[in-house]
């Protein structure tokens, strides 16, 4: 009866010392697992402590150098601010376009492809010619836009007729809808490009911006006079079907003079009216290597510039300008008006212009 007993008793001689070295093992294990550079785990946490350390030195670093940290907070948010959101309708998306070497082929393109009528297309296209034949426009891209923007829907039902006549014609409030070889040729002189912001000062009729939205995938506009704006939000929407590219026209009603800062800096700007000056604010909100074409001089007529910005890599701003006609012709706009009446040197702080 006692044999079990007795092997019970052998049996825990054997296992207990057993256990007891097996626990002993396994604290070893456990100390040596712990220790730094001995598991992936522990490896992962040495290699990420000097990164951590790293980026607490980059950060408190700009605290020491307070304008390091305003140029480069400066630097991120014009970065941010110009990166446009996507179009509504990407024009380089297009897969066909009028042709350019045949009035019957335009024609034929153009009654097909739009719901404008052939006495306007045909009017279009000869004064079409003419703008190239007078160099107001070469740039086949240029062309084309101006083939494309029915300018006709964007005179009033008065001028309709004259719509292509090479003047500048009144459409209400005081304001003009400038003439087809004025706005080619300060479009050409503006060379926007598809993926670049571009900022029009005086909407006015909108055939300026209708131009631009051919060009540019990004264009901003502003018009001080409300009704007028309402009117020509009103040509807009209803016409944004047949032209998707209407559909990327961000329209405001504001006093241009001060630019549109929510959506600076911008690549290109072009001022539709006469000031005497050049606002500060339009040249602040040019970005680097941006051109903004602009009329200046007195209500007498004005010099086309196309000013050029230029920053060196030391950060120091310097504009090129040019007179787009070379001084062989001047322009009378409608004056740039504001809110109090005209913006001219006498009225406005014009400290700092170029």
């Amino acid at each position: 009866m006692n044999e079990p007993s007795q092997t019970k008793s052998g049996l825990v001689r054997i296992l207990v010392p057993g256990a007891i070295a097996l626990i002993v093992a396994l604290l070893i294990v456990g100390i040596f697992l712990v220790l730094p550079g001995n598991s992936s785990r522990s490896a992962g946490s040495a290699k990420s402590a000097p990164a951590a350390k790293n980026a607490t030195a980059q950060t408190a670093a700009p605290a020491a150098s307070s304008s390091s940290a305003t140029a480069s907070a400066q630097t991120v948010q014009a970065t941010s601010a110009n990166t446009p959101s996507p179009p509504a309708f990407d024009i380089t998306t297009r897969t066909s376009q009028p042709p350019l070497d045949s009035e019957a082929d335009y024609l034929k393109w153009m009654l097909a492809h739009t719901p404008e009528k052939e006495s306007y297309l045909k009017a279009k296209w000869a004064r079409a010619q003419a703008i190239v034949a007078r160099k107001d426009a070469t740039d086949p891209r240029i062309v084309e836009a101006f083939l494309r923007a029915p300018r006709e829907f964007f005179c009033r039902t008065y001028n309709m007729p004259r719509a292509y006549a090479d003047a500048a014609m009144p459409i209400g409030f005081g304001q003009t809808i400038s003439g087809p070889h004025l706005v080619s040729h300060m479009t050409q002189a503006l060379d926007p490009q598809p993926n670049q912001k571009v900022l029009e000062v005086g909407t006015g009729s909108g055939y300026q911006s209708s131009f631009l939205s051919e060009l540019s995938n990004h264009v901003y506009t502003i018009e001080i006079v409300k009704q007028l704006y309402q009117e020509t939000n009103a040509i807009y929407d209803k016409w944004t079907k047949e032209y998707p590219e209407y559909g990327n026209i961000k329209r405001e009603n504001a006093d241009g003079y001060y630019g549109w800062a929510k959506y600076a800096p911008f690549d290109r700007i072009i001022v539709t009216a006469g000031i005497d000056h050049i606002p500060p604010d339009l040249l602040k909100q040019l970005a680097p290597g941006g051109i903004m074409v602009i009329p200046v001089g007195p209500p007498s007529g004005q010099t086309v510039l196309k000013i050029t910005k230029e920053v060196a890599a030391d950060g120091s701003v310097t504009f090129k300008r040019e007179d787009i006609y070379h001084g062989l012709r001047k322009v009378i706009f409608v004056p740039f008006t504001s809110k109090n009446g005209i913006h001219s040197t006498a009225t406005d702080a014009a400290q700092g212009n170029p």
